[in-house]
């Protein structure tokens, strides 16, 4: 290759590369300008409207995304036989279809679900859920903890949300997601592994003191700033090093905000968290590092 040939080459390449770095920083820009658009027109939709929404997409659409699952009976990774993970599967969709109804996608509970059955059988830990509504998401884990051997606590007020906070309430009213202990115990026993269950009935800053056991992975869905901020002051503490929270309130503003608080972390003490999807996605993957991460 000619002197004149190799730097058209790199000349070529350079220009490439920032032709690259200026389209990723103009996608980046268009998907912070979308999330921005996103949180301005959301607060002037009627509540009622994204409610129906939110009814549409859980009945016929995700009714229709079984592959989840589908990857979940397949999965080589993850460490059990193909039949208990195909009768988890097949008692997962049924919980899906029959429970009225799973606020969350199956791709988003088998994320989790998945974390529970990958957890390495020497590391104690018990599976927790904060905000458990009519159960759906309680049913299905109840599964997953039961064949990894491990308790699943479930915390909630079975009263629906708490007074909601001046700047949330354009999306949430007292006494929302009500799902009664009965009525959730009842979904469990139908379609999930009740025996696998301890359930803990109160406001979160009244019951998550009581936590004294390692946990291995969380699920929080609570919809709330000062609900997420109180479960995550109590779970992280107690979650094991390489272990996972995961939060379900990814898609909300305020509890966006609270989760990329360094300074909330940092009070916590520990490693600082990981985080997988956080401003992107709703289901956002809290990890704590391993000691030799920190």
């Amino acid at each position: 290759m000619r002197p004149s040939q190799a730097t058209t080459t790199m000349g070529s390449a350079r220009a490439y590369h920032l032709s690259d770095s200026r389209a990723k920083k103009q996608e980046k820009r268009t998907s912070l300008m979308d999330t921005t658009l996103k949180e301005m027109i959301r607060p002037l939709v009627p509540k009622q409207v994204l409610e129906m929404k939110r009814r549409l997409y859980f009945y016929f659409i995700d009714e229709t995304r079984s592959v989840p699952l589908d990857v979940l009976r397949l999965d080589p990774r993850i460490p059990f036989a193909h039949l208990a993970r195909k009768r988890l599967a097949d008692q997962m969709e049924l919980a899906h279809r029959g429970i009225n109804w799973c606020a969350h996608t199956h791709s988003e509970i088998v994320t989790v679900v998945s974390q529970i059955l990958r957890a390495p059988q020497s590391i104690a830990g018990v599976i927790l859920e904060a905000g458990c509504f009519k159960g759906g998401s309680t049913a299905k884990l109840s599964l997953a903890a039961q064949l990894s051997g491990r308790k699943l606590l479930v915390f909630d007020s079975f009263e629906g949300l708490p007074v909601v906070a001046e700047q949330e309430k354009h999306n949430f009213s007292k006494g929302d997601y009500e799902g009664r202990l009965e009525e959730v115990q009842k979904n469990v026993r139908t379609y999930g592994a009740i025996e696998a269950c301890e359930f803990f009935r109160g406001w979160f800053e009244q019951t998550l003191p009581s936590l004294a056991e390692p946990v291995a992975v969380a699920f929080v869905d609570v919809d709330l700033r000062d609900s997420l901020k109180t479960c995550l002051s109590y779970i992280y503490p107690k979650l094991v090093p390489g272990g996972s929270i995961f939060s379900h309130d990814g898609h909300l503003p305020q509890c966006v905000e609270l989760m990329r608080n360094e300074e909330f972390w940092h009070n916590l003490g520990g490693p600082a968290p990981q985080f997988k999807g956080l401003g992107t996605r709703k289901l956002v993957r809290i990890r704590k590092p391993l000691r030799a991460d920190a």
